[in-house]
């Protein structure tokens, strides 16, 4: 029975991976067809390098090659990189010349309804006029018949068929699952059975989605309206995967420009709001997976607060505080688990919480005041530049070697300037990473020498205590391709390639740490998942000291 249920545990995942990646390929696959690259690519019979398409296209090199690389990782693409990375040619493959033949005129249905997916949160909870978007009930019908994908006898075709209806499904299941949940509907249909019209919200809306998710077998009719089957309460139980990706809904409604035109769009208005990601729905969708890594975090953390007084850190620094979430459960941990935690009278634990954004220390501090939490300080930080922080710390009379420093999920995003004095080609690059700041192209033997020199930086800081590391990587598209329904790195690849982060393969991002003099504990490296799939990882590094090996 548990290997039954594990089972569809699993098929359930591999399809919200499905949807995930739908909602990033169809507009990626809808610009390219609609400017001539993907025509472009069926007319050589052959490879094609970038610079070609680029020039052909007038595209902007770097979002073009972050395209490609997604279609590479459906398999639709095969991509040859050559000249350590400087150059990068594609060829259609057999599956990408159906994929052409079929995919965009079905992806172009779905791509008109994003303006309206950004908002389906605000139509379902009633917070706009004229309630839910006639557009969803209409491609919700498309979707209850299969989006017009007939049966096939050539097996390619019809493999072809399934992918397509997921990721066509997932350009209106991704958004609903997101606003069902956010308006606590999803809570509600596990204790039981739901009518629409019993929610105080936008009813014609909900019946809409209720016919979407009884296509795809998560919802059933009940008694008293509807239900979840046992596929949909495990959806349910993680609708908030779908967060960050939805939460790019902006980014790739623009995503034309990105490719095609001024790469330098806005990313923020007067007021600092981003206007390319929902940031409130990212937080909420990127917190929904954390507390897997913060189970392991917790280890290292109690560790190190159960060594004898005198060896352990002063506090914790968390880079990127965001909304102070993890220094709040840091402080948790230590206070309630460890030895540290019963001599807080005597040996007081200092929190220092560092952000570019000052919306988020704003809630930052609120959240630490709020949980009670005695000695805490919220400073500006930029993770480019921890000599400053150790000067900020030095104003509040701590010192920064005396923290231990953590972070999460943001390495990858940090802002990206040319190695200095580095020429190209020096180092060899392994990474089949595509990279692009403001739509220009970034080698990948830049961004590695990036990379190390970065985290360099930070060696020195951290020698003391060390530096815990959670971090997402990309995964080569060979890999991804043999593996579509077990990751879900196309997604992270579109989303966070279109938005100017770096996400490198664990074993290079490993390699550039150690080239920058930092150890990783073997004890407590962990990847998630634990294979030669993982894309997220947790990293203990302890520096070392100058001229050792």
């Amino acid at each position: 029975m548990e290997d039954e249920a594990r089972a569809e545990r699993a098929a359930v995942r591999s399809t919200v991976f499905g949807h995930m990646a739908g909602i990033v390929l169809a507009p990626t696959v809808k610009a390219l067809w609609d400017r001539g690259v993907l025509q472009q690519l069926r007319d050589s019979r052959g490879w094609l390098r970038l610079r070609e398409i680029v020039e052909h296209n007038s595209a902007n090199a770097g979002y073009l090659r972050v395209a490609l690389r997604l279609l590479s990782s459906c398999g639709w693409l095969e991509q040859r990189i050559e000249d350590d990375g400087s150059s990068v040619s594609y060829r259609l493959t057999g599956e990408g010349e159906l994929a052409v033949r079929l995919a965009p005129p079905l992806y172009g249905e779905v791509v008109p309804f994003i303006p309206q997916a950004m908002f389906l949160e605000d139509y379902l909870s009633g917070d706009t006029e004229g309630g839910a978007p006639p557009l969803l009930c209409a491609l919700v019908e498309r979707a209850r018949h299969g989006w017009g994908i007939g049966p096939s006898e050539d097996p390619r075709e019809a493999s072809l068929g399934r992918l397509l209806r997921r990721h066509l499904d997932g350009m209106l299941v991704g958004p609903a699952m997101v606003a069902l949940a956010r308006n606590g509907v999803l809570r509600r249909l596990e204790a039981a059975s739901v009518a629409p019209d019993g929610i105080g919200a936008d009813t014609a809306g909900l019946g809409c989605i209720f016919e979407l998710l009884e296509a795809i077998g998560w919802a059933q009719r009940a008694a008293r309206g509807v239900e979840l089957t046992a596929p949909g309460r495990d959806a349910a139980r993680i609708a908030s995967a779908y967060g960050v990706t939805v939460s790019y809904l902006p980014l790739f409604n623009v995503l034309p420009a990105l490719l095609f035109g001024n790469a330098r769009l806005p990313r923020a208005d007067e007021s600092g709001i981003e206007l390319l990601v929902n940031r409130a729905m990212n937080v909420w969708g990127s917190g929904g997976a954390h507390g897997t890594y913060f189970r392991k975090v917790d280890e290292i953390i109690v560790e190190i607060f159960d060594r004898p007084l005198e060896r352990q850190p002063q506090g914790i620094c968390d880079m990127g505080c965001g909304d102070g979430a993890l220094l709040e459960h840091l402080y948790e941990v230590v206070r309630r688990r460890t030895a540290r935690g019963r001599s807080l009278d005597s040996h007081p634990l200092v929190l220092v919480g560092a952000d570019f954004n000052k919306v988020a220390r704003r809630v930052a501090k609120q959240r630490l005041r709020r949980s009670g939490i005695p000695s805490f300080h919220i400073i500006p930080g930029d993770i480019n530049r921890p000599a400053r922080l150790a000067g900020d710390l030095e104003q509040l009379d701590l010192d920064v070697h005396d923290l231990l420093h953590v972070r999460s999920f943001l390495d990858h995003n940090r802002p990206y300037s040319p190695p200095v004095g580095y020429t190209p080609g020096t180092r060899s690059s392994r990474s089949s990473g595509a990279f692009a700041r403001l739509g220009d192209e970034i080698p990948p033997d830049a961004l590695e020498e990036n990379l190390a020199r970065h985290l360099r930086r930070w060696a020195p800081y951290v020698r003391r205590y060390g530096l815990l590391v959670l971090e997402l990587h990309t995964l080569a598209p060979e890999l991804v391709a043999a593996n579509l329904d077990r990751t879900p790195a196309v997604a992270y690849d579109g989303t966070h390639g279109f938005s100017d982060q770096y996400l490198v393969e664990l074993p290079i991002f490993l390699d550039c740490a150690r080239e920058a003099g930092l150890r990783a504990d073997e004890r407590y490296q962990c990847r998630f998942p634990p294979s030669e799939l993982a894309t997220v990882s947790l990293s203990f590094f302890e520096a070392l000291e100058a001229g050792s090996a």
